[in-house]
């Protein structure tokens, strides 16, 4: 069944991202909620587990924006995909790979899955198009 509850939450979790509104981010979790930025292999726990997640993508993406591309709201999942944008100026290591400060522009597909509770989110999965990243980063060097 489809849930406008739990759509509208999440809309508004990317919107609150694009304006950099952690005030509403601390408002989407409980205690026992869980952020896994997988991509990063990073872990964030409890109320603000969302802005935690958000603030380490900050640090690396200071000027990154959000753009939605699809939502689907099915019983107590959300599914989201769309892109990223953002300028590459912090490092970040994935897959043991550490990645220093470009200053190049990138736009990256994204896949984030949310189990939400009551409108709050419970578990959040945020994996990211890996391999686009570093293609943008590195050029065509990438295998």
């Amino acid at each position: 069944m489809i849930n406008e509850t739990n759509a509208a939450v999440i809309q508004g979790l990317y919107a609150a991202v694009n304006q950099r509104d952690f005030e509403y981010l601390n408002t989407l979790c409980d205690a026992e909620s869980e952020w896994f930025d997988i991509p990063f292999n990073k872990m964030a726990f409890g109320v603000t587990s969302v802005s935690m997640a958000w603030h380490n993508r900050f640090a690396i993406f200071p000027d990154i924006s959000c753009e939605i591309k699809n939502l689907i709201a099915h019983d107590n999942y959300v599914i989201v995909q769309g892109v990223d944008r953002g300028t590459h100026e912090g490092i970040f290591t994935i897959y043991e790979e550490e990645a220093e400060p470009t200053g190049l522009y990138v736009e990256v597909g994204f896949c984030d899955v949310y189990y939400m509770n009551e409108g709050k989110i419970m578990k959040a999965n945020s994996n990211l198009d890996v391999y686009a990243l570093f293609t943008q980063i590195y050029g065509d060097c990438v295998a």
